[in-house]
């Protein structure tokens, strides 16, 4: 039997976001592989939005499974990680500024040198952002998730 304070299991979902609906009733929807779609819900929700067209691996917990129920199941999100934009491996993070240079330190404070950072993205140290491509050279695609 479960104590009133026990935090219920994490789950994770993989799949791609996007916004459907018509405005002012959008919702955010994950689509996994296998084609299940689940409104995300959850502290995230801005910063997920902004993730529309990402591949993302989402964190949270499972709120209504069965989609006979709702019209779609829902998930509610604690946390996510970018992983692909466009088929291509992607990663997120902070931007910061090492001296000239910058570099995207990820959430396990791991942190990677980025070249060729684009103007746009420059003035954005401290935004969470996201990049994919080599980190060698000018990103394929990028994008802020959450602001500085």
């Amino acid at each position: 039997m479960a104590t009133p304070d026990a935090a219920p299991a994490s789950d994770t979902l993989r799949g791609v976001v996007a916004i459907t609906g018509s405005e002012p009733l959008t919702m955010v929807q994950l689509t996994t592989a296998d084609g299940s779609a689940w409104r995300l819900v959850g502290v995230p929700l801005t910063e997920l939005r902004a993730a529309s067209g990402l591949e993302v691996m989402v964190r949270g917990i499972v709120r209504s499974p069965d989609s006979a129920a709702r019209p779609i199941a829902r998930f509610e999100a604690t946390g996510y990680a970018v992983r692909s934009a466009n088929g291509i491996v992607a990663l997120d993070g902070v931007l910061e500024r090492v001296g000239p240079d910058f570099v995207l330190r990820v959430a396990d404070d791991r942190r990677f040198p980025l070249a060729a950072v684009p103007m746009a993205l420059r003035d954005q140290t401290g935004a969470r952002i996201w990049w994919s491509g080599p980190l060698d050279r000018a990103p394929n695609a990028y994008g802020v998730l959450r602001g500085r």
